[in-house]
């Protein structure tokens, strides 16, 4: 990630478009984040049934 974030800013791109980034990967990150415990949940449960 922070070697994408340092292209960003060495692209020099306008205000706009640093917050439009900012804000799509800030957003990805929370859904990833959300989904984390149903893939924890669904990987447990597997192990749990096959165990």
């Amino acid at each position: 990630m922070n070697s994408a974030f340092a292209k960003v800013s060495n692209l020099k791109v306008n205000r706009a478009s640093k917050i439009a980034i900012t804000l799509a990967s800030s957003t990805f990150f929370l859904y990833a984040l959300g989904q984390a415990p149903i893939f924890k949940n669904i990987l447990a449960g597997a192990f749990y049934c096959s165990g």
